[in-house]
């Protein structure tokens, strides 16, 4: 059934920079794209013959949409479902960031997790990524993404932009994907079209300058902040870069590798991509620089990180890079890099992950956290199990397996080499330490 769009937007779009207005509906009326980022810590031979998303080296085409629920693979966080467009954050950070050792960056409005864990795979261990959402529901998606991501260097926050700004020039990039009126989506999300006004768009708008405004403090001087939208309105884009170049003394920047990809619009102050002329939905880029001078004056460390205990660094493949701290999460393992980053971070912040929970004993033994068996930390040769694709679903749903008469104890669930989980082997079953809330709901096929 052809989309039918909201009152006003025929008009809307009509002289939006570079759109083939035509072409532009037509491919509206289309299938969208299905696209995934693979994990480059989590490899698989899965997808590799896929066709490559230009603007991003880890981004695929998918001929055809797969049930993601029923593949144990992205359950391991081998890969991320996302919008082939907004993949452009790759070459942006490649493009205009030289150096990313102790690298702090910060993505504003992140859940569920999609440029949170394009960062993680651009950071590559380097530095510091905060990922930030405000609604707490929408919070706990992200965190349970990032924890499926596997990356260490990385912590959860729930907090309102403004709550950023007591971190003065603490982060040297700083990712806003803006809430926005969602036009970009309306082929891949119809609903969208349900919520679309132009009074939608100058409310986003108002929002929009609120937020670059409050959380421009945190930005250092000569940091980049990267600024999108899923919309197509020259208010919630062009308006808000123009915005922040004058009334936050910001420069806009090029970004050169986009600019040699056909079908990319390059505008006065970003750059557009519009189904027809790529192969993704409505979004918007622009780059700035904080031209402005800031200070970042921060105490000494408030918390007391030791060396990781032998208990949990018999299950780690280099725990010399680690330091183990007890936050009110529980005990996390912190790379030694982030030390004195986090003390800011969790005087002023709502924290809701930190590094990677280590676990906790069980009688005289150490049990890794959920949390640990997803991440890049365990040591080759701990305990594992590899599962067929049928067993690992049957885990994925949090049932019991077949026990095993050679192999006892705490083993690590894997599919294809990759971690889902925890169990505990015994002769006539296998007990699943899967935590309740990721267990799949689905019916299997």
């Amino acid at each position: 059934m052809p989309l039918q769009f909201p009152a006003g937007f025929s008009q809307h779009i009509h002289h939006l920079p570079g759109i083939q207005e035509e072409k532009f509906l037509a491919a509206l009326q289309l299938p969208a794209p299905i696209s995934i980022r693979l994990n480059p810590e989590k490899k698989s031979a899965a997808f590799l013959d896929s066709n490559p998303v230009s603007w991003c080296e880890f981004g695929r085409y998918l001929p055809s949409r797969p049930d993601f629920t029923l593949d144990p693979l992205f359950h391991t966080g081998a890969y991320y479902v996302q919008e082939a467009s907004s993949m452009s954050i790759w070459s942006a950070l490649n493009d205009l960031v030289t150096d990313k050792k102790d690298l702090r960056v910060l993505d504003l409005c992140a859940a569920p997790g999609g440029k949170s864990t394009l960062v993680a795979s651009w950071l590559a261990g380097n530095g510091l990524l905060v990922a930030n959402e405000v609604i707490r529901g929408r919070a706990g998606i992200l965190t349970d993404n990032l924890i499926r991501w596997g990356s260490a260097n990385t912590i959860v926050s729930n907090n309102d932009p403004r709550q950023f700004g007591k971190l003065e020039a603490f982060f040297d990039v700083i990712l806003v994907d803006a809430p926005c009126s969602g036009s970009g989506m309306f082929r891949k999300d119809p609903a969208a079209m349900d919520h679309w006004s132009e009074d939608a768009v100058v409310h986003c708008a108002a929002r929009q300058e609120r937020i670059l405004t409050d959380v421009w403090p945190a930005l250092k001087e000569g940091g980049l902040l990267l600024y999108s939208t899923c919309s197509y309105s020259e208010a919630e884009d062009e308006r808000i870069s123009k915005f922040a170049e004058t009334a936050l003394a910001a420069e806009l920047l090029a970004i050169p590798s986009l600019e040699k990809i056909p079908g990319i619009v390059k505008t006065q102050a970003g750059y557009r991509f519009y189904p027809g002329e790529i192969q993704g939905e409505g979004f918007y880029l622009s780059a700035l620089r904080k031209t402005s001078e800031a200070e970042a004056p921060y105490s000494k460390p408030a918390f007391r990180p030791v060396t990781v205990p032998a208990s949990v660094a018999g299950w780690m493949a280099h725990p010399e890079h680690f330091l183990y701290s007890e936050t009110h999460l529980g005990n996390s393992l912190i790379p030694i890099h982030l030390h004195e980053s986090l003390p800011p971070l969790l005087k002023h912040l709502h924290i809701l992950k930190c590094g990677v929970l280590a676990g906790e004993m069980k009688g005289k033994d150490f049990l890794p956290s959920h949390e640990m068996a997803l991440s890049n930390l365990l040591h080759p040769e701990a305990p594992q199990l590899e599962l067929d694709k049928n067993e690992a679903l049957h885990y994925l749903k949090k049932e019991a397996l077949p026990g095993r008469s050679d192999i006892r104890g705490w083993h690590r669930m894997n599919y294809m080499g990759l971690g889902l989980g925890w169990g505990n082997i015994l002769p006539n079953r296998i007990n699943n330490g899967l935590p309740k809330s990721w267990r799949i709901l689905k019916e299997l096929e």
